[in-house]
């Protein structure tokens, strides 16, 4: 008798691998691993994933999609400035997955930047293409806020002084792009 598909096997494998990469980060993510930790074999990973990176792949959307889903109820590029840090604080796993080099060349699949553009351009008028710079320098400076306190190598002091700059610098950048040139 054929094995009936087990439809929840996928999920399975991406908990596992989850839970893997939350513990171990990269070096802990091996296909073995994963398929002990989901409850299956390695063919059946293989079959669903050909490759490592194919896993760590899905990983990253599913928290994209993730981020979207906290991004959404945000009014302002502001708000999805602070939403994004705290997401990075909070789940700083799978915030260092998303930002990693794991995961090569996903410039084409880049949901939560497009919706930034969108929304921006939403409430600030324009395009999106009017507001990259913007969008940019929010995220970098949310990045290196996020990087930096993540990385525990702040003293205590100095990561609340950088948490209180992070909001005012914020409002600065908004501000600053959201005024026409001067000539």
């Amino acid at each position: 008798m054929a094995r009936r598909p087990d439809p929840e096997l996928e999920h399975r494998i991406l908990d596992a691998a989850h839970r893997l990469w939350r513990r171990g980060g990269e070096e802990a993510l091996t296909i073995r691993a994963v398929a002990k930790a989901a409850g299956t074999n390695t063919p059946a990973v293989y079959r669903r994933f050909k490759h490592r990176r194919d896993i760590l792949r899905a990983l990253v959307r599913r928290i994209q999609l993730q981020l979207l889903a906290v991004f959404e109820p945000c009014h302002s590029p502001a708000e999805i400035a602070g939403a994004l840090l705290e997401f990075a604080l909070k789940h700083p796993r799978e915030y260092e997955l998303t930002m990693s080099g794991a995961v090569p060349a996903l410039a084409d699949a880049r949901p939560n930047l497009n919706f930034a553009l969108q929304r921006t351009a939403s409430w600030l008028g324009g395009s999106p293409a009017d507001h990259e710079k913007l969008v940019f320098a929010l995220w970098a400076l949310t990045h290196g806020t996020a990087s930096s306190l993540n990385s525990k190598t702040l003293s205590p002091e100095q990561g609340e002084k950088m948490r209180a700059a992070f909001e005012p610098a914020v409002d600065v950048l908004v501000r600053g792009m959201n005024q026409p040139a001067k000539r």
